[in-house]
């Protein structure tokens, strides 16, 4: 009789511990579902673009109200910036200085050769904003006066 009730004893437990892991499988394959979908959902959010806009075109945008916002280091600004109406934002401190960007007006973002700026561009876009321009070829690209 003891062997009877440990054999059984034995067999729920393993009966249990099987049906525990079958639970664990099914709501692993639900989780992993959820993310797909959730990633899906990422996917088809549509985000503004970004687009690319040359010196001359950012300048008559800044005259008609855009922000000019050079994302270079403050050392590489002491060498001068494109416009006395820009700001110094650089972009390792975008992420702190975010509430600073306008989202009621064109932002025109530059750097020293258009890859910060292609960053920080994405950067704003990702986090909500819609008029983001991004000037081609960075300072080094700004015409000769």
């Amino acid at each position: 009789m003891k062997k009877f009730l440990a054999f059984s004893f034995c067999a729920m437990l393993l009966a249990t511990a099987c049906n525990s892991s079958e639970e664990q499988k099914t709501q692993a394959a639900a989780k992993k579902v959820e993310t797909v979908q959730t990633a899906a959902a990422v996917v088809e959010q549509k985000v503004a673009p970004i687009t690319t806009i040359s010196w001359d075109k950012a300048f008559e945008m800044n005259k008609s109200g855009a922000v000019l916002v050079d994302v270079r280091t403050p050392a590489e600004v002491a060498k001068g910036m494109a416009s006395e109406s820009a700001i110094n934002i650089p972009l390792q401190e975008m992420p702190q200085r975010l509430s600073e960007f306008p989202k009621d007006k064109d932002v025109l973002i530059y750097c020293r050769s258009g890859k910060r700026s292609m960053a920080a561009s994405k950067f704003l876009v990702e986090n909500g904003y819609t008029r983001v321009f991004n000037i081609d070829g960075g300072i080094m690209a700004l015409p000769q006066k």
